[in-house]
């Protein structure tokens, strides 16, 4: 090794501190974890729910370990920040069919929101919707869509709107290892000559 590669590696590292700090963090992380999923697969009664639910906790020590190595090694930080991105997809798909499980599964749900839409309770469903069961579009969205009754309808919407984000955020992540391994993916720079 020479004088300057030394020198390079010395300015790129971490300070002492900041890697026990986040070794520290990262085992405190990964030990609760582990314990929240030791304990659901020991008391695995409600299979429909845990499975997905197994799949957002685990979330937690992904986000850790990609930190942490991102910390440690940042020329490597790009492709765990890739892979780290395919399971923050995954894992938004387990929370949405956990959420659906919860409520007993899709048929369940829908009647579940059909019943909602039918109530002639006055609250809104939310703060700016003016009726009950109904999702109305932001500025300026509102101008151009209707507001969304629950009901079959928005289910699908929601239901394709999560298989449609993990689809694209899988090719995404896939794009993003082809243009690191060619050089251009330069992160954070919109450049003509970048991805």
């Amino acid at each position: 090794m020479n004088d300057t590669s030394i020198l390079i590696q010395l300015v790129s590292s971490p300070p002492t501190w900041a890697t026990v700090i986040a070794a520290a963090f990262l085992l405190i992380t990964l030990a609760l974890s582990m314990y929240l999923l030791f304990e659901h697969l020991s008391a695995y009664k409600n299979p429909e729910e845990q499975k997905f639910l197994i799949g957002v906790i685990l979330m937690v020590p992904c986000y850790s370990i990609e930190s942490f190595v991102s910390l440690v090694n940042p020329s490597i930080g790009v492709d765990c920040e890739i892979l780290r991105d395919c399971y923050e997809s995954f894992a938004m798909y387990c929370f949405g069919r956990y959420l659906v499980a919860c409520l007993g599964g899709e048929e369940r749900t829908i009647q579940f929101m059909e019943r909602q839409s039918r109530l002639s309770v006055k609250t809104p469903l939310l703060q700016h919707s003016s009726d009950k069961a109904t999702v109305n579009h932001p500025f300026p969205l509102n101008y151009f869509f209707k507001p969304w009754k629950l009901g079959h309808r928005f289910y699908q919407i929601i239901k394709f709107g999560i298989v449609q984000y993990m689809l694209i955020k899988a090719f995404t992540a896939i794009l993003a290892v082809i243009l690191e391994a060619f050089g251009v993916y330069c992160e954070g720079e919109f450049k003509p000559g970048c991805g």
